[in-house]
């Protein structure tokens, strides 16, 4: 019948749908746009984090200051965090669990100093200070509402800094975890099962990254050179940072079941955009083509995110910071405003289907619409189809 003979041409057709309809980039991309234009009479601004529901954390130039203020956005809306009149210059969010909770830091008029908050619901909680003198930075949320970060064990002063010690804050309890020995240290983050990794001076005064769990803290090594510091934790307990090579460089490490491997050449003072989500994708600053670049890393490879977005969208991404479980990057890109001017903004990459997910969508697609006529069963046990 000449349905049948039409069947392996729509098959075929169906199959040929990615080639058609198939984004030639990986990412799709969103400005996050604030409209807020700061003492340059510009917009600058950041997104930074990103949770797995999509909501994005960022934030942007205070008006008619330098000064920085934090928002939320999804799905097209934002909500702006309340600043606190006469006390705060800088708020700033560091990590969005699957719940809403929000990690979040104050900086009052004495910007050395500052004090975390969980932010839910609209609702600020104070995170308890380890030492009454001293504040207590949030740098990472878990979905259990456990919190991270560093505090100070004395009164804060620029001109001698008091020692600072990781603690995990949960259930309005703080707990000072302490350092390698070291004066100083800094928790990055934290994943669901309590795993706490970021970097710390052990007792010879070097700073090395850590992991903590239930053995305690303890240090992960270096690539061979002296000194090294962690970033993230997924859920897998696969950890990424920096750490200085034999010869010196600082590059990328992944720590996976004991073993640290090195992923590249990183900026330095880029360290702190390392992300890792649970399906292993790393994002950060590489050496790429005589520059360093906002990055990819999967499966071995690393990637210049900008060759991932389509041209017509028209600005340089600068930064890569947050990632979540889905593949969804946030970032910071810069382009050339309608009015000449130059502005920086918050930006959401989000992919595309796999080629192979259209194609399995149009063979489907093809079959139902073949099938779709009613059927009946003809004689020798073919299939005979009937025009409705």
């Amino acid at each position: 019948m000449l349905a049948n003979r039409l069947l392996p041409l729509l098959l075929l057709s169906t199959l040929a749908l990615p080639s058609l309809v198939q984004a030639q980039y990986r990412y799709t991309t969103e400005r996050l746009v604030t409209g807020m234009t700061g003492r340059s009479d510009y917009e600058s601004s950041r997104a930074t984090v990103i949770g797995n529901d999509g909501t994005v954390g960022g934030r942007y130039n205070i008006p008619e200051t330098w000064f920085d203020q934090a928002y939320l956005w999804k799905n097209g809306v934002f909500t702006y965090i309340p600043n606190k009149p006469g006390e705060v210059f800088n708020h700033f969010i560091t990590g969005i669990n699957d719940h809403g909770g929000v990690a979040l830091n104050f900086n009052y008029s004495d910007t050395s100093s500052g004090e975390g908050q969980y932010y839910h619901n609209g609702v600020f909680t104070p995170i308890p200070r380890v030492n009454y003198m001293g504040n207590a930075r949030v740098n990472a949320i878990n979905n259990h509402g456990m919190l991270v970060g560093d505090a100070g064990m004395g009164l804060d002063d620029w001109t001698t800094p008091p020692d600072r010690h990781t603690f995990i804050y949960q259930n309005g309890v703080t707990t000072d975890i302490g350092t390698l020995g070291g004066r100083f240290a800094y928790a990055q983050g934290v994943n669901d099962a309590g795993v706490v990794v970021g970097g710390s001076l052990n007792a010879a005064g070097v700073m090395r990254a850590f992991i903590y769990d239930a053995a305690g803290m303890h240090e992960l090594g270096t690539l061979g050179g002296a000194t090294s510091h962690a970033y993230d934790v997924n859920q897998a307990g696969d950890v990424v940072g920096m750490s200085q090579t034999a010869d010196g460089e600082w590059h990328g490490f992944l720590y996976r079941n004991g073993t640290m491997t090195d992923i590249g050449l990183m900026e330095q003072y880029s360290a702190l955009d390392l992300d890792i989500n649970d399906a292993g994708q790393i994002i950060g600053k590489g050496w790429l083509n005589g520059a360093y670049r906002p990055v990819l890393l999967e499966n071995g490879v690393m990637t210049d995110v900008q060759t991932y977005i389509d041209p017509a969208d028209r600005f340089q991404l600068s930064a890569v910071e947050g990632l979540n479980d889905h593949g969804q990057i946030v970032g910071t890109g810069c382009y050339t405003s309608p009015v000449g001017e130059w502005s920086c903004t918050g930006v959401l990459l989000s992919p595309v289907p796999e080629p192979a997910t259209w194609g399995m969508l149009g063979a489907g697609l093809g079959v139902l619409a073949f099938y779709g006529r009613r059927r009946s069963w003809g004689a020798g046990g073919a299939w005979r189809v009937t025009r409705g």
